[in-house]
């Protein structure tokens, strides 16, 4: 058999094989990648809402601005307390958007202390201010030990459009 008339026989096997590894591959992947919808949902629950005042200048490093924060207050169903002085906002701001990095101490109202963290995302877009955060707490109160075993979101925002109004928080937690 001659190498042309092997490739004769062979061709239409092949790019028939060839046709239906598509048309299987099209009907198993296909679903998949162009349903793209949530089997789940998510729910939330208020925490509190946060305020915090600057400290004093913010100190330059480059593309990253260090705003010493001077304390605040925070207030929520069971929650509330003061900001202690001496924490800080790690602000690196990169093509048109900034990367948030807080760490402050936080006080409850009956003594007890929560260490929070958060990062999170600010740009200004058509609607708005885009500014979400993830804050995580760690505590060793018992009290308030449910603050460790918790994923929350928040969204800062401004009074009068003004960071020296303070900066305000509403923190969640995903249930």
């Amino acid at each position: 058999m001659g190498v042309k008339m092997y490739k004769q026989s062979i061709m239409p096997k092949f790019t028939k094989l060839a046709a239906l590894l598509l048309s299987l591959t099209a009907l198993l992947i296909g679903p998949a990648t162009s349903a793209q919808t949530a089997q789940t949902t998510l729910e939330s629950e208020f925490i509190m809402s946060m305020v915090l005042q600057l400290g004093g200048a913010p100190m330059n490093a480059g593309n990253t601005q260090i705003a010493p924060l001077g304390g605040g207050t925070f207030s929520g169903p069971g929650l509330n307390g003061t900001i202690l002085p001496g924490g800080a906002d790690w602000m690196t701001t990169v093509s048109g958007h900034s990367s948030l990095d807080v760490r402050v101490t936080l006080q409850t109202d009956d003594g007890e202390y929560i260490y929070l963290s958060y990062v999170g995302v600010m740009h200004e877009t058509d609607s708005g201010l885009y500014w979400k955060v993830t804050p995580n707490f760690q505590t060793a109160s018992e009290k308030y030990d449910w603050l460790n075993h918790i994923v929350a979101v928040g969204q800062g925002y401004l009074e009068g459009g003004d960071f020296a109004n303070g900066i305000f928080y509403d923190i969640f937690q995903i249930l």
